[in-house]
């Protein structure tokens, strides 16, 4: 029965395209927003969590590498799908196309409203204030006289200000929003890229001594692979993988989209493994594993063995450049979920509006970028990520699920990309996501925050009922 729906005039896989919105973003600006939305304060930050995790230089390196492979191997059923369906909203829209259940899109939304998109916008949004804040410290600090310090309300202030900024500018239009994005993600690219050519260039200043053993060593992995322990290193690799989605949301707004969307997210995913990979193999040449185990600053303390303070500095202000790109790259994708579901009745009516001389979903931008700027302010976002997490992961497994769907309710649909190795690449996929979500379950740790994240959830189905009320009346 699936078959004549999908080929009703009223289906929305039939819309001609994305109504007002300008197609301003070519193949550079997708696979930068890939680039971008991937590498933001992760590299700088999640190598000492994953090595205390796993205790060896090997174990570490291999933890980089898998998590790599899982995003790669959602990163191609997206990349089906966004080519086959590219209509803006992204995973929305293949979760809407595949199950055609509008509560389940609703909820979706829903998540990714109030929790999901805020909240990471205002988390990164606060590393760059943290960053600019030390930045700020070490220049204005002269010999004995120490430098300024922010306090944690002026940081907090700052990262506000950051969302708010660039909510502006992305209103302003898509094109100005796919600059800033190139622009961010060609210095993070550069300063990062920069560490690791000098970490080679200058190899003589660490030594090769610190991958051994290879494997075992000290940490929750003592004496070789503990699953448990590699399990909680892999929670924080994919974190840092998270964004591999993304150029997929705009599809309405970028030229060729069949064509450049499985092109940004392939190209995308593996050049960023090529450069994590290259950038662990560097911090742990340059300084002894245990102290990668510990390091909060991992890239600075990197920098400084190779080039002093000053090298320090130089990387702090790539970290906070890679940071301030990544709150970018958020403000320009998430929008159009919420324009998305706008479109099809299930949220504000206001939200579908697009801006008469901008062409952009200006209302949409404006609502999400006023109400990150607030959690921004908030000093336990952090919390509410955690809020989120089993939720986030939940539906990532019902949009990678899709690909499978697809090819069972649609298999005559026109697919101008195929995801390569399926189905053996949504199925490990679907595999490791669902075991994390089993431990988030099981997990007395976890269980708290979980339960109060599907309440949130939960709280919805009302607003739900509201709007197809509404629908229904009109």
């Amino acid at each position: 029965m699936a078959e004549p729906e999908a080929k009703s005039a009223a289906s929305p896989i039939s819309d001609a395209g994305d109504e007002g919105l300008v197609r301003g973003l070519g193949p550079l600006e997708a696979t930068t927003i890939i680039v971008g939305g991937v590498i933001g304060s992760g590299i700088f930050q999640a190598p000492s969590v994953i090595a205390s995790n796993v205790g060896s230089p090997g174990m570490s390196l291999l933890v980089w590498l898998v998590c790599g492979i899982l995003a790669l191997c959602g990163g191609l059923c997206i990349a089906e799908m966004g080519a086959m369906l590219p209509r803006t909203g992204g995973q929305y829209v293949y979760i809407r196309e595949a199950y055609r259940r509008r509560w389940l899109t609703f909820i979706f939304g829903w998540s990714s409203f109030w929790i999901v998109w805020p909240v990471s916008i205002a988390a990164v949004a606060n590393v760059f204030a943290a960053y600019l804040a030390s930045v700020v410290n070490v220049v204005t600090a002269d010999g004995a006289v120490p430098g300024i310090v922010l306090s944690t309300g002026a940081r907090a202030l700052i990262a506000c200000a950051c969302v708010l900024v660039l909510t502006a500018i992305n209103v302003i239009g898509v094109r100005w929003g796919g600059r800033v994005t190139n622009l961010f993600t060609f210095i993070k690219v550069g300063a990062l890229g920069g560490l690791i050519l000098l970490g080679l260039v200058m190899a003589e200043k660490g030594s090769m001594d610190h991958f051994s053993p290879l494997f075992g060593g000290g940490g929750e992995a003592v004496g070789g692979f503990a699953l448990g322990a590699f399990g909680a290193a892999m929670v924080t690799g994919l974190f840092a993988y998270e964004g591999w989605t993304f150029s997929s949301y705009v599809a309405g707004e970028m030229r060729k989209p069949s064509r450049n969307i499985p092109l940004s997210i392939i190209a995308g995913i593996v050049f960023v493994i090529l450069i994590y990979m290259a950038a662990n193999f560097v911090y742990m040449l340059v300084l002894p594993f245990e102290q990668v185990q510990t390091s909060p600053w991992i890239a600075a303390d990197v920098m400084k063995v190779l080039l002093g303070d000053w090298g320090a500095l130089f990387i702090s202000v790539g970290v906070m450049c890679s940071t301030f790109g990544g709150v970018n790259v958020q403000i320009l994708v998430a929008p159009r979920l919420f324009y998305a579901m706008s479109k099809d009745g299930l949220f504000f009516e206001r939200l579908s509006r697009v801006h008469p001389r901008f062409r952009t979903p200006a209302v949409s931008i404006l609502t999400q970028g006023i109400l990150a700027a607030l959690f921004a302010l908030t000093p336990s976002y952090e919390q509410i990520i955690a809020y989120g997490a089993f939720t986030n992961y939940a539906f990532s497994i019902i949009a990678i699920g899709s690909v499978i769907v697809l090819r069972f309710t649609r298999p005559d649909a026109e697919r101008p990309y195929r995801a390569w190795g399926y189905p053996v690449t949504p199925l490990l996929f679907l595999a490791v996501i669902t075991g994390y979500l089993v431990s988030l379950l099981t997990n007395v740790e976890f269980i708290y925050n979980t339960l109060i994240g599907l309440a949130i959830v939960a709280a919805g189905f009302p607003f739900y009922f509201y709007w197809e009320k509404k629908n229904k009346g009109n």
